[in-house]
């Protein structure tokens, strides 16, 4: 979060009205949005971090958007909703391919000759597919910067505190807050051997993260301490392990494609992009283990304590239990699962 929006939020309270604090949000995160989405479509320069600044800036309206969907009306708040999904797709698919790019600049400056025309190849691979990515990020936003206004001006417009009672901020969030803990650790308890789980936990986790960014600080100084940081390490840690994951499973298909319909380029390029296949699963395992250890301390006492004081009447574990995902080897080659 930026220091303009932490400061625009920092004076929500506990006892704020429900109905202005989502105003307050709505206005904050949907504004980042379209300040993102103009940097990322109109300014060619350092434009892989506006593109990066957008995916995230989308995640965190979808979150706001979550949180107040009931301050809202039904379709305005389908609209919103649907508006920020298919932006943050197109948007996610430009970031994946600018991810790789940046993969192979940096392994290129480090490679030996023999590595430099497999490395070629694939940044040419990858180009020819981030190209038409930006067009269709271009294409998901056709009326921009007008049409996201309207959007922007609709939501806030529309809020109203639909509880039928007064209701404060705080009785409002704390029980989503609660929710998308136990999420968390509901999908935490699956194992940690298939991606598909990885990636669901990788998910909840940033659910979670970006609407405790929106809980304000008379909440609990664990949150800052604690809980945020913590959730911040395993993004960090399951997103290094979900962009090799996709460069596995990236270079899997490379291979077996050439290996059917090019068979010369595939015996000269084979060697080397399994080279580097080896080297993204052990990047994968080591995040496992790192995962594995972060689990431990969510699990932990002093979490839990922390966790408690946010949320003192949110029965958020499974069960009342505590518990450590049972270790499975991972397969590399399984199917990933998309989730919005």
């Amino acid at each position: 979060m930026s220091e303009s929006e932490s400061m625009r939020l920092g004076d929500l309270q506990e006892h704020t009205p429900v109905a202005d604090a989502a105003r307050r949000v709505l206005a904050v995160r949907l504004e980042a949005v379209r300040d993102c989405l103009d940097r990322a479509l109109k300014t060619p320069k350092d434009r892989r971090k506006s593109i990066h600044a957008l995916r995230v800036a989308t995640r965190r309206a979808a979150a706001a958007i979550d949180v107040f969907g009931g301050c809202l009306p039904r379709r305005v708040f389908k609209e919103a909703r649907t508006s920020m999904r298919t932006l943050r797709r197109a948007v996610g698919a430009a970031r994946d391919w600018d991810v790789l790019l940046q993969q192979l600049a940096k392994r290129l400056k480090a490679a030996a000759d023999s590595e430099r025309p497999a490395i070629d190849m694939l940044h040419g691979y990858a180009l020819a597919h981030r190209i038409p990515a930006q067009r269709r990020l271009e294409a998901a936003c056709p009326d921009h910067p007008f049409g996201f206004d309207r959007l922007m001006a609709k939501c806030v417009a529309a809020v109203r505190d639909r509880t039928g009672a007064p209701a404060t901020f705080g009785s409002h969030v704390r029980p989503i807050v609660g929710q998308r803990v136990g999420r968390l650790d509901e999908h935490a308890s699956g194992g940690d051997g298939d991606w598909a789980r990885l990636h669901e936990v990788r998910i909840a986790g940033k659910r979670l993260r970006y609407t405790l960014e929106l809980v304000p600080d008379s909440f609990g100084g664990p949150l800052l301490t604690q809980l945020c940081p913590s959730l911040e390490q395993l993004q960090e840690i399951l997103g290094q392990v979900n962009d090799s994951f996709n460069a596995v499973s990236l270079l899997r298909q490379i291979i077996e494609g050439m290996a059917g319909c090019a068979p010369d380029a595939s015996d000269r390029y084979q060697h080397l992009l399994l080279q580097h296949v080896a080297e993204h699963e052990e990047l994968m395992r080591q995040g496992r283990e790192a995962y594995r250890g972060w689990l431990t301390t969510w699990n932990g006492a002093e979490m839990q304590d922390a966790l408690r004081t946010l949320c003192p009447d949110s029965s958020h574990r499974i069960a009342g239990k505590s518990y450590v995902a049972v270790p499975e080897p991972i397969d590399p080659a399984a199917p990933i699962r998309r989730t919005a």
